[in-house]
């Protein structure tokens, strides 16, 4: 996961098949209204949450 700190971007690369595979996929989000899926961890997270208190 590489996580701007310029702007909100987060670019995340993740094994979408069985965890065996050698297939990444990737993901982007760039809104503060949205959030990005933590696939290993199962959840979503919210793009306000990582850039709490950060004025762009």
């Amino acid at each position: 996961m590489l996580v701007s700190q310029a702007e909100p971007y987060i670019k995340q690369y993740y094994n979408g098949d069985r965890p065996s595979s050698d297939r990444w996929q990737w993901q982007v989000c760039d809104r503060l209204d949205r959030a990005i899926v933590l696939h290993s961890l199962n959840i979503d997270l919210p793009m306000s949450e990582v850039y709490r208190r950060i004025n762009f």
